[in-house]
């Protein structure tokens, strides 16, 4: 889906690049004017939109909104598109029912079967005038008379309610109609009270809990090519959360309810980023939520740190415009001129000024680290070899980078911008030198923190019998486990046959990653008879007592019991061990004992290779580490 989805992004700079050089053949006319010119053959089209409202001037004046800021927006041209989405409905039909996994595979085989560079046109060429009337009329009527809008402004109506489509590439169908009392279960009875009769956030709370109750998402990836038309979207029983905010914002728009799209394009402690939906409130704050998933109030994404939000425009952003004019290359996130910084709805934020080696006019970014590469997520232009950058989130970590043939060229040295808003550089000092001790490769994250305590209660137990009965207790576990431990045992423990770990504590389901035992004798691991609880709670291969030493941290015994299950090795004969080292249940984000680690710093403009190791233990030991560095 990357290759498809970049090769698309391509398509739609090429063809803005051609807006652009078309619009400087007409600099001199108005806005409108300019669209006109653009629309080509299609322009009696627009033209007879502008003179069916010539007598309504705020209805010209809506219409006029769509067609100056249409040039920005694009469709597939012809019927190709259909084609794959008309296969898609097919499998949804035929393999209804099977399980998510296999259909996902088979969802993945019809995109790979559809894998064609379909053809993009700017809307100007193919809108139709009754399209355009028709979605005209009915927000219109949605915005005049409904009842969940009466506090949207012409303005925010024009953003928030009007567009004749929700995202980039929806095909121009009758989206508005078709979606129409479809999920607006219990909508009605919201008149009867009157804290709700009028409220957008009660009706979006209605609408969006029976679409989730109708969709029942299943958040996961995979390798389609993205799927855009809406009826097809509503009958994917699995999607991502572009999906899923997508469908939530074009129902909630078909019944008249202001919504819009809002992205963080990069994490700052890990890799993609993340989009989600707006209602605007009757108090007039948009609200986020997340569309088929949680209402507006509902925690989401709580208090996660971010270093930018862009929220989906219908308008053509002025900014972005004049960054297009002057780069003849653009970092993917800016691709599209129609997304509007919003970052300080959402935290407190500094504006920060970058020195820079580059000359007036030109744009430089700030970049930040995806686990793999640096990611832009923030722009600026350069004068006086400065570059002033406005709403940055804070206590985030980025990086002055250029933008050339699609590839970033760092400018300087990363910085921190602190939670107090003080700009912190990070210059590794070579001539300071310390020891860095790992643990984990990753920070630690939610749905790990609630299963950390599973560990707490566990014993290491030792006997002669087969049954324990004989049983002696040489470690208790006490601390919630976030990382592999090592178990030292003392030079007076005796040699026994049977070694296991046992969880006495309710709702803990034996939870374990890995387990080795250390030979006294020979300082090695030992291995023996897997024995244990039978089975797993989930029934599946990867949840079985054998996983705790298949050497794959994210596979983990999960008891079929809550409480009592054990795990452990005979060895045939008693045996005595040196210590014993576990990994508890988690994010396969600790150290491996066997896998290669290799310790990088940023220098320079590149990484820099420090050391690389092979782990012994579950925990990685450098020396002679360049101080004030980020690695």
């Amino acid at each position: 889906m990357g290759r498809l989805f970049f090769d698309n992004m391509n398509k739609v700079f090429c063809l803005l690049f051609c807006y652009f050089i078309a619009v400087g053949c007409c600099r001199n006319d108005s806005r409108l004017e300019r669209a006109l010119v653009l629309a080509k053959d299609n322009r009696g089209e627009l033209e007879r939109v502008l003179a069916y409202y010539r007598m309504d001037s705020l209805k010209l004046q809506a219409a006029k909104f769509l067609i100056e800021n249409m040039p920005g927006h694009l469709s597939y041209q012809g019927n190709e598109i259909d084609r794959y989405y008309d296969a898609v409905d097919a499998v949804l039909q035929e393999k209804h029912g099977i399980p998510i996994r296999e259909l996902v595979e088979e969802m993945n085989g019809v995109g790979r079967r559809f894998t064609k560079k379909y053809n993009m046109v700017s809307d100007l060429e193919v809108v139709t005038a009754d399209y355009l009337i028709e979605n005209i009329e009915d927000a219109f009527r949605q915005w005049e008379k409904g009842s969940w809008s009466m506090h949207v402004s012409f303005q925010d109506f024009c953003e928030w309610m009007l567009p004749y489509k929700v995202v980039e590439l929806q095909p121009l169908d009758g989206w508005r109609f078709y979606l129409k009392k479809r999920f607006d279960k219990g909508l009605e009875n919201l008149q009867y009270c009157y804290m709700y009769e009028k409220s957008a956030v009660w009706a979006t709370c209605c609408i969006n809990s029976n679409l989730k109750d109708s969709i029942r998402p299943d958040l996961r990836g995979n390798e389609m090519f993205p799927i855009h038309r809406l009826s097809t979207k509503l009958r994917m029983p699995f999607g991502v959360c572009q999906d899923y905010v997508e469908v939530a914002a074009a129902v909630l728009r078909s019944e008249g309810i202001p919504v819009a799209i809002d992205f963080t394009p990069q994490w700052p402690f890990r890799e993609k980023g993340h989009s989600w939906n707006v209602v605007l409130a009757n108090s007039g704050k948009p609200i986020p939520f997340s569309g088929v998933e949680s209402n507006p109030g509902e925690p989401h994404k709580l208090d996660e740190k971010m270093a930018k939000v862009y929220r989906n425009t219908y308008a053509v952003n002025p900014d972005l415009e004049k960054l297009h004019q002057s780069e003849r290359f653009v970092p993917q996130t800016f691709r599209t001129l129609c997304i509007k910084d919003v970052t300080n709805e959402y935290m407190v934020t500094s504006d920060v000024e970058v020195e820079v080696d580059r000359e007036n006019g030109s744009y430089i970014y700030l970049a930040m680290f995806d686990n793999k590469a640096w990611n832009p997520v923030a722009f600026a232009e350069v004068r006086y070899r400065k570059a002033l950058f406005r709403n940055l989130g804070r206590d985030v970590l980025y990086l002055p980078v250029g933008y050339q043939h699609h590839a970033v060229v760092p400018l300087g040295n990363p910085f921190v911008l602190t939670s107090k808003g003080e700009v912190q550089w990070i210059v590794p000092q070579k001539e300071t030198k310390e020891e860095i001790v790992l643990y984990r490769k990753y920070p630690l994250f939610p749905h790990v923190q609630n299963i950390i305590h599973h560990v707490v209660g566990g014993k290491f137990q030792v006997a002669n019998c087969a049954n324990f009965e004989d049983s002696i207790t040489l470690h208790e576990i006490k601390e919630r486990g976030t990382k592999g431990v090592e178990v030292v045992l003392t030079p007076s423990t005796k040699a026994y046959r049977y070694w296991r770990y046992y969880q006495p504590c309710k709702l803990t389901f034996c939870n374990m990653a890995e387990m080795t035992f250390i030979d006294k004798a020979s300082h090695s691991p030992i291995v023996g008879r897997i024995i244990g609880t039978e089975g797993s709670i989930w029934n599946e291969s990867h949840t079985r007592k054998e996983a705790v030493f298949d050497g794959d941290l994210l596979t983990f015994f999960n008891a079929p019991v809550d409480s009592g299950g054990w795990v452990g090795m005979d060895f045939g004969h008693p045996v005595a061990m040196e210590k014993i080292i576990y990994t508890p249940r988690g994010d396969g984000n600790t150290i491996g004992i066997g896998d290669t680690y290799e310790l990088f710093y940023w220098k320079d403009g590149r990484w820099i290779s420090l050391e690389r190791q092979v782990a012994t233990t579950v925990l990685l030991r450098f020396r002679d580490v360049p101080a004030d560095a980020i690695y």
